[in-house]
C-alpha cells in the first residue's frame, strides 16, 4: 500500500502506511520508513528517528539496513554540539565509530550484501586505521569483485600496490585498475592515470595517464582534479599554465577539498594566477587554515605579519602560528620563537623563543637549531656557553641550514670554537655560498684568493653575486681584487667599485677608496 500511494505521488499516504507495516514488524517496513524520515518525505526530517527505524530493521535481519547502517557509523554524522557557532543545539549528530560499522558491515557482507562487502574491505583495510586486518580485507574485496564490484577491484588494487600483503604488486594493481577503469569507474581511471604517469605497473606513459586523469577530474574525482592542477602549476608533463591550474584547484576547493585550498593560497601569493591577489590568497588559505591545514595556517600568520591581502596584525599572526605548532608543524615553532626573540606580537622573551626553537629543533629544523645556538653563544635567556653554541651550529649545518654553515666555516678558518681546519672551512663556506648567503660569498672569495691566483676567476664570480644582492662587503674586495690583478690600468674601475661599497655602507670602503685615489693620482703634488 505504501508503495502505491508513492507512486500516485501521496507521500504523506506512504508515510502513514510504512509506520504501520514497521510498528507491525517488517523489517522492509522499517528500513524504508527510515529514509522517509531521512529525507522528510511525507514527513518531517527527523534524522533521529530515522536512526531508530534503521537499527531496527538491521536487528531484524535487513541486509540492506544493515548496510546502511554499517556506512552511517563508518562516516559519522554531523559535529559535536558547540563545533559551529550557527547550529541548533539539538542538531543530529552521530559520532564516527568504526567499530561498530565492522560489526553491521559484516553481519550484511555474509548476507551476500555486495556494498557491505566493499565498505567491510576498506573497514578492515590499513586505510581505515593502523589496527586493519589487511588479508581479511582483500579477501572481501574479492568476493565482492567475483559478484562485479568495480569498486572491490579499486580497494583490492589498493592493497596490492601498498603491500601489505607482501612485496608490492604495482603490475596487479594496475591490472584491477584497468579492469574498473574500462567500464568508467572515475576512481580507478585516477589511479590507473597514475601508474602511467608515474611508471608505477608499466612504463611511463605521460600521454596515456593526462587522458584517464582528465576523465577522472571531468566526473568529479578531486584527487584528479587536484592533481591536474598541480601539473600545471608546477608544469610536469604539460606546459605550465597557471590559469589552468587555479581551474582545476577551483574545482576541488569548492567540493571541499583542504589541500586544493591551501594550493590556490600558494598560487595566489606566487604570482601564478590569471589574476594575482593577495586578498584571494589570504581567503584561500582561511579557508583551508579553518579546516586545521597547518601550513595555510603558517600562512596565514606570515601574511597578518607582512599586511599581505590582510590588515598587518602580529597578534593575529601569533594566534595562528600556535594553532599550528599545535599538530606539531615545526616552522610554526620557528616563527613563534621568532616572534619572541623580537617582541613581535607577544612581549620579547629569549628564554621563550628558546623554548619555541628547541621545540622545532627536535623535529629537525635547521634554522632553529642555528638560532638556538645563537642564544647560547651570547647567554640570551638561556645558559652561556661557546661549547654548546658550537653543537648546535654543527647540528643545524648538517641539516643545510646556511647561517649555520658560514659559522661552523668562520669558526673553523679563526680556529675560534672549533679546531683550525682551513679545508673544512672552505667546505662549510661553500656550502653556505650556494644557498646564496652573502657573506658566505664573500668570504668564500676571500678564501678562495688566499689559496693562490688559480682561484681569482671563481673568486671574482662569488664577488659578483654578493655585490648584486648589494653587499658593500664584496664591492670593496672586488675593487681590491681589481686593483691586485687587472694591472695600473684598472685602477679607475676599482675605485668605481670602491665609491660603490662606500654608498652601500661597507666601512672599509673610504679606506679602500683613499688608497685607491693615491695609486691612480699622475699630477703634481705643489
Amino acid at each position: 500500500m505504501a508503495r502505491r500511494l508513492a507512486a500516485r505521488g501521496d507521500a504523506v499516504g506512504a508515510a502513514r502506511a510504512l509506520v504501520s507495516a514497521a510498528r507491525a514488524g517488517s523489517a522492509v517496513a522499517m528500513r524504508d520508513l527510515a529514509e522517509v524520515l531521512q529525507r522528510g518525505q511525507g514527513v518531517l526530517p527527523d534524522p533521529a528517528a530515522a536512526l531508530r527505524w534503521n537499527t531496527a530493521a538491521a536487528e531484524a535481519g535487513d541486509a540492506e539496513a544493515q548496510s546502511r547502517l554499517a556506512a552511517l557509523y563508518a562516516n559519522g554524522v554531523g559535529k559535536p554540539p558547540g563545533e559551529e557557532d550557527d547550529r541548533p543545539r539539538d542538531a543530529f549528530y552521530l559520532p564516527q565509530d568504526l567499530a561498530v560499522a565492522r560489526i553491521w558491515a559484516e553481519k550484511a557482507a555474509r548476507q551476500g550484501h555486495v556494498e557491505a562487502q566493499v565498505l567491510l574491505g576498506w573497514l578492515l583495510s590499513r586505510r581505515s586505521g593502523d589496527d586493519g586486518d589487511p588479508q581479511a580485507a582483500a579477501d572481501w574485496y574479492r568476493r565482492a569483485a567475483d559478484a562485479g564490484s568495480h569498486a572491490a577491484k579499486v580497494g583490492l588494487a589498493l592493497i596490492l600496490a601498498s603491500g601489505d600483503l607482501g612485496e608490492p604488486d604495482p603490475v596487479g594493481a594496475l591490472r584491477l585498475h584497468e579492469e574498473a577503469a574500462a567500464v568508467g569507474n572515475p576512481t580507478a581511471l585516477y589511479y590507473m592515470a597514475m601508474a602511467y604517469l608515474t611508471g608505477q605497473g608499466a612504463d611511463r606513459d605521460p600521454e596515456r595517464g593526462l587522458l584517464a586523469l582528465r576523465r577522472s577530474a571531468d566526473a568529479q574525482v578531486v584527487a584528479a582534479q587536484r592533481a591536474l592542477g598541480v601539473m600545471y602549476m608546477r608544469g610536469q608533463d604539460v606546459v605550465a599554465d597557471g590559469a589552468a591550474a587555479e581551474t582545476w584547484l577551483r574545482r576541488a576547493a569548492l567540493r571541499g577539498d583542504v589541500e586544493s585550498m591551501a594550493l590556490l593560497g600558494d598560487l595566489h601569493a606566487g604570482r601564478q594566477a590569471r589574476s594575482p591577489s593577495d586578498i584571494e590568497a589570504a581567503q584561500w588559505y582561511q579557508g583551508a587554515a579553518d579546516r586545521g591545514h597547518a601550513g595555510s595556517q603558517m600562512a596565514l600568520g606570515l601574511a597578518y605579519i607582512a599586511g599581505r591581502g590582510l590588515p598587518k596584525d602580529p597578534f593575529e599572526a601569533v594566534r595562528w602560528f600556535g594553532k599550528a605548532a599545535e599538530s606539531g608543524f615545526a616552522p610554526a615553532n620557528f616563527r613563534l620563537g621568532l616572534c619572541h626573540l623580537g617582541g613581535e606580537g607577544v612581549p620579547q622573551d629569549y628564554a621563550r623563543a628558546g623554548h619555541y626553537f628547541r621545540l622545532a629543533g627536535e623535529a629537525g629544523h635547521a634554522d632553529s637549531l642555528y638560532n638556538l645556538g645563537v642564544l647560547h653563544y651570547h647567554g640570551y635567556g638561556l645558559e652561556k656557553s661557546e661549547e654548546q653554541a658550537m653543537l648546535l651550529y654543527c647540528q643545524a649545518a648538517e641539516r643545510g641550514s646556511a647561517s649555520a654553515q658560514f659559522r661552523i666555516g668562520r669558526a673553523h678558518a679563526t680556529g675560534s670554537g672549533l679546531p683550525h681546519d682551513p679545508g673544512a672551512a672552505l667546505k662549510w663556506t661553500r656550502l653556505a655560498a650556494e644557498q646564496g648567503h652573502i657573506p658566505g660569498q664573500v668570504n668564500l672569495a676571500r678564501m678562495l684568493l688566499g689559496a693562490g691566483d688559480g682561484y681569482v676567476v671563481e673568486a671574482r664570480e662569488w664577488l659578483s653575486k654578493a655585490a648584486a644582492a648589494g653587499s658593500g662587503e664584496a664591492m670593496s674586495t672586488m675593487a681590491e681584487l681589481i686593483a691586485s690583478n687587472d694591472g695600473p690600468e684598472a685602477v679607475e674601475e676599482a675605485l668605481s667599485w670602491a665609491r660603490r661599497a662606500a654608498e652601500a655602507g661597507d666601512p672599509r670602503a673610504p679606506q679602500v677608496v683613499e688608497t685607491l685615489q693615491a695609486r691612480a693620482f699622475q699630477g703634481i703634488v705643489r
